[in-house]
């Protein structure tokens, strides 16, 4: 199907001319789909439709890369044997990771809790996915990919990116030396852009998420050391609700649920809707457009304007990340940026 996307943004409007979009910039010289919790029902070894859906798009626009923020499969269940927990990563190969792999999109992410989270009572569910993907390493261009897949560190297009496991609520001390060690390497400090991904995010965003142990401890903490580190942006899953912020100089992307359960936000009417995002970024660019669509009902984009300005959770505000509130000369310049289709990338 031929479409195509004429994005215009002024403040924080969206113009949409068809239902499949093309995303990257004529001057951009990077896009990143970012998807999350992919997982269906516990043991689950196939994948919602709307899973489909997005790896269509993403075929679509050939990003450079392709993020995941946590939840590839169905674990965290103690009932779940090591059979079911090698076919679910069997399942996820063979409908999301080779789908990848032939189109040449490479894959980073981070581990989910339902990925094994990284406490005793899971090891097992943990041993098995550590396993799976010690065979699969992703072609990145990797700075230090020693601890991987829990921590690594790579390259792209002069961003940097460092994977947390934020699969349960206290960083370790160990991953926070690691990550002051990588904050601190020439390829950090020499960076555009510094991104670190981790499953659970900073502060409460959704409906049934708002509460200790769905977020990182110590959130005001943890977003005190990210400043320090000088990261830009951090990117989360498991509220199952996307939602673009920022606070201080450190900007919080949300991810909304391509699987089971997407939630509403906090204090918002909106229904819940699976997303998709996508990352571009110009050749100069210090900071990215977001272009989100909902995937539940056909492929839209959801406009910022749509999402609350604030959302409250019991540990923190997060603070829509809008354009036209702080948009400087730089945002202006990349906002007026024309849209070409994606075909044309590459």
């Amino acid at each position: 199907m031929r479409c195509r996307l004429i994005l215009a943004v002024l403040g924080s409007l969206l113009v949409v001319s068809t239902a499949l979009p093309a995303l990257a910039a004529a001057t951009a010289t990077l896009t990143i789909a970012v998807i999350s919790d992919l997982n269906d029902a516990y043991g689950s070894t196939t994948f919602s439709p709307e899973v489909e859906t997005a790896l269509r798009h993403i075929e679509e626009v050939r990003p450079d890369l392709v993020l995941c923020v946590g939840d590839m499969v169905a674990g965290q269940k103690a009932s779940l044997t090591e059979d079911n927990l090698k076919a679910m990563w069997e399942g996820f190969e063979v409908a999301v990771l080779r789908r990848l792999s032939r189109a040449g999109l490479p894959l980073a992410f981070t581990f989910g809790n339902h990925d094994g989270p990284d406490t005793p009572s899971f090891a097992r569910e943990r041993r098995v996915a550590r396993t799976f993907w010690q065979s699969r390493r992703q072609p990145l261009a990797y700075v230090d990919a020693r601890r991987y897949p829990e921590n690594y560190s790579f390259t792209l297009g002069g961003i940097f990116f460092a994977v947390l496991d934020a699969s349960t609520a206290t960083l370790s001390q160990t991953q926070r030396d690691w990550l002051t060690v990588q904050l601190s390497r020439d390829a950090a400090r020499h960076a555009r852009v510094r991104v670190v991904l981790g499953h659970l995010p900073l502060y409460a965003l959704a409906d049934g998420r708002n509460r200790p142990g769905d977020v990182l401890a110590d959130a005001d903490g943890i977003h005190a050391w990210f400043c320090r580190l000088g990261i830009d942006y951090y990117l989360s899953g498991h509220h199952h609700a996307f939602f673009p912020s920022r606070k201080g100089s450190l900007r919080m992307i949300g991810a909304g649920a391509l699987g089971g359960g997407p939630r509403p936000l906090l204090g918002s009417d909106r229904p819940p809707a699976k997303t998709l995002t996508f990352l571009s970024l110009g050749p100069t660019g210090k900071r990215f457009r977001t272009v989100t669509f909902q995937v539940t009902d056909h492929l839209r984009v959801i406009p910022l304007s749509d999402l609350p300005s604030e959302v409250h959770g019991f540990n923190g505000l997060s603070v829509r990340d809008d354009p036209a509130v702080d948009g400087g000369c730089e945002s202006a310049r990349e906002s007026e940026t024309p849209q070409i289709p994606a075909a044309e990338k590459r």
